[in-house]
């Protein structure tokens, strides 16, 4: 039985999952390395523009975010292997592994333009325009669905007072997305920081609920909550 923090967080490190997982919110995370690789395009383009075929080390970027969506893919195919699981959990590790596979089609359909400068043509003759813009707002949407099922659940079962308040902290986080999306349509705001924020929050994203679904299966486990710490 885990009796306080520090052995939780012992205990999910050395998880089978937890290392794979924090290594596929790394390479989600690719905007930092952006800034030394092509920083002109990271500071004035869209994060997808990177993997574009005109771009200096596109092959990096498309291969993180496809290496991203296979890890995930395989965490969760991992994770539903070993033993019976609720609808919830199977549910929870679904929404990651369509996440990540959609992140991961998304890098091998990069864009040949930026929409940002509206040189992107007619959408409806740009297939790989559609596909790739609906594979990377079905990722996201994915991911944030997953954050809210886990965050409800860790509400409605008191399991950790800690857990609570970091999905709260992340949910919110979403939200200030969503409103400074808003600003920047309506105030015509040009500037990546924005952007640049939403795949950091989407990275930590990626670790808590993975963390998130060992938590639960330890729980299931051993049938009854924690104490809260």
């Amino acid at each position: 039985m885990i009796k306080n923090k520090k052995s939780l967080i012992k205990k999910l490190r050395l998880s089978a999952v937890f290392w794979p997982a924090l290594c596929a919110a790394l390479l989600y995370c690719s905007w930092p390395l952006g800034l030394i690789l092509n920083p002109i395009t990271t500071h004035h383009s869209l994060a997808s523009q990177l993997e574009a075929p005109h771009q200096p080390y596109n092959w990096l970027f498309i291969a993180m975010d496809v290496g991203c969506g296979l890890l995930l893919a395989g965490i969760g195919i991992f994770q539903l292997r070993r033993g019976s699981h609720t609808r919830f959990l199977r549910m929870c590790i679904a929404s990651y592994i369509i996440f990540g596979l959609l992140a991961a089609v998304a890098a091998l359909v990069p864009l040949d333009c930026d929409p940002s400068t509206m040189v992107c043509g007619t959408v409806l003759h740009n297939p790989s325009f559609l596909l790739h813009g609906f594979c990377s707002i079905a990722s996201v949407l994915f991911l944030l669905l997953d954050i809210i099922l886990l965050a409800k659940w860790a509400r409605s079962h008191q399991v950790s007072w800690v857990m609570q308040a970091v999905f709260a902290i992340i949910l919110l986080g979403w939200a200030v997305f969503g409103l400074g999306s808003l600003l920047e349509i309506v105030d015509h705001i040009k500037n990546n920081i924005l952007q640049d924020y939403f795949i950091t929050l989407c990275s930590i994203s990626i670790i808590m609920t993975v963390a998130s679904v060992e938590y639960y299966k330890y729980l299931q486990r051993h049938k009854k909550s924690l104490s809260s710490f």
